[in-house]
């Protein structure tokens, strides 16, 4: 048996492992895997479980099978798994680590064509410290930017979406927050943080490794930085209206010679049709929900006066345990030397949740131009979140 096979045959085994373990099932929110960032929303620094803030474990796995064809442009036939785990520690009501590894193809097959779990590897996520007392919170460790709303909520099949380009994670530095709390009026908070892309051993991985960091925020120190506003729960008809202000500041970088600079404008707001919308958590209620996000940046990937912009345009809807959305991005490029480009993308998905929420099964059409060429795209996903340690207590 080959290395690689053997590599392969290692992860399945790991994978169909992660997929037995028992438990129920966790809600991990919106997003592609479904959400870019498990385990470490940002909304979770105000969270509480009953009446008391630890202290305690929390484990949960999420494994996830996702398959992409298309015979345009390039072909593609891609079978791919992905295993996030991720767990909670509370030390003390104020004081909580977060970690969360990913199995997941960090190796991108060269003719897009390598279809059987190739270039699986295991890989970091968010990896912090936080303290927080409700109101003021301060994150140290290794974050994603709260950068984007598009990047958490917008479901789908299909990772080739728009908005992952402005998805930060991998950021090692300091994340701090101040915030209103949640009176009546949706939480408010103010967010700033300091930071330079993560190029310790946790950008490394497992079995198989991703492409040593380059670009923005590469060259090395905390001299990268963000500030920000977001509030979610905003009562407008129902509490549901969440909004994010942010800018973003990269310092130079491994061939980014020039400081990248974005600002994004964005909202999500989901109107309950019938039912309350504490039903959500048993599938039981049917709402729709409109998403717009602007995004602008400066000195892209670190080359000087090359600037991007991109539309989203999203629609979620929840009938029962059925889901359905569609999303319309545009991106226009410009680039010195180059002409000004446009490119499109349009996807439509239907998915069933079976056992609970984000227990997921999903098929999706993409319709997407890059440079002029058109692609096709047909997939499947499926979703399985799992809570293998809920609340363990670590002493009486």
């Amino acid at each position: 048996m080959s290395a690689r096979n053997l590599k392969s045959l290692v992860v399945l085994v790991a994978a169909l492992a992660a997929m037995a373990i028992p438990g129920a099932a966790r809600a991990q929110g919106g997003g592609n895997t479904p959400d870019p960032r498990p385990f470490a929303l940002f909304r979770d620094l105000f969270d509480t479980a009953g009446e008391w803030h630890g202290p305690w474990v929390n484990m949960a796995w999420q494994p996830q099978v996702q398959w992409q064809w298309q015979s345009e442009g390039v072909p593609k036939n891609d079978l791919t798994t992905q295993v996030s785990w991720g767990t909670y520690v509370w030390f003390t009501p104020e004081l909580t680590m977060n970690v969360n590894l990913t199995l997941d193809q960090v190796e991108q097959p060269t003719d897009n064509n390598q279809w059987f779990m190739y270039g699986e590897g295991i890989t970091a996520g968010d990896v912090w410290v936080e303290w927080s007392d409700q109101r003021t919170g301060i994150i140290g460790g290794r974050f994603t930017a709260p950068f984007g709303i598009a990047p958490l909520v917008l479901p789908g099949v299909f990772d080739t979406n728009f908005v992952n380009n402005y998805s930060f994670g991998g950021l090692m530095g300091g994340l701090g927050t101040l915030s209103t709390g949640d009176e009546g009026g949706g939480i408010h908070a103010l967010n700033a943080a300091f930071f330079g892309v993560d190029t310790t051993f946790m950008a490394d991985g497992i079995f198989a490794s991703p492409a040593a960091p380059s670009g923005p925020g590469t060259g090395g120190g905390v001299d990268s930085w963000m500030i920000g506003y977001s509030g979610v729960n905003i009562p407008l008809l129902f509490p549901t209206l969440q909004v994010n202000v942010a800018y973003i500041n990269f310092g130079d970088g491994i061939g980014a010679p020039a400081q990248q600079q974005g600002f994004d404008a964005g909202f999500y707001w989901q109107y309950v049709i019938d039912n309350d919308g504490t039903d959500t958590l048993d599938a039981k209620y049917w709402s729709i929900g409109p998403l717009f996000e602007y995004v602008r940046f400066w000195n892209t990937n670190g080359v000087a006066d090359a600037d991007a912009e991109y539309y989203t345009f999203g629609l979620i809807t929840n009938y029962g345990n059925w889901q359905a959305d569609a999303t319309l991005g545009w991106q226009n490029l410009d680039t010195p030397g180059s002409p000004a480009q446009d490119n499109f993308l349009f996807t439509a998905n239907v998915g069933y949740n079976f056992f609970g929420p984000q227990s997921l099964l999903q098929v999706g059409y993409a319709y997407q131009e890059v440079a002029g060429v058109v692609d096709h795209q047909v997939g499947m996903q499926v979703n399985f979140p799992i809570n293998a340690l809920e609340y363990f207590p670590l002493w009486q």
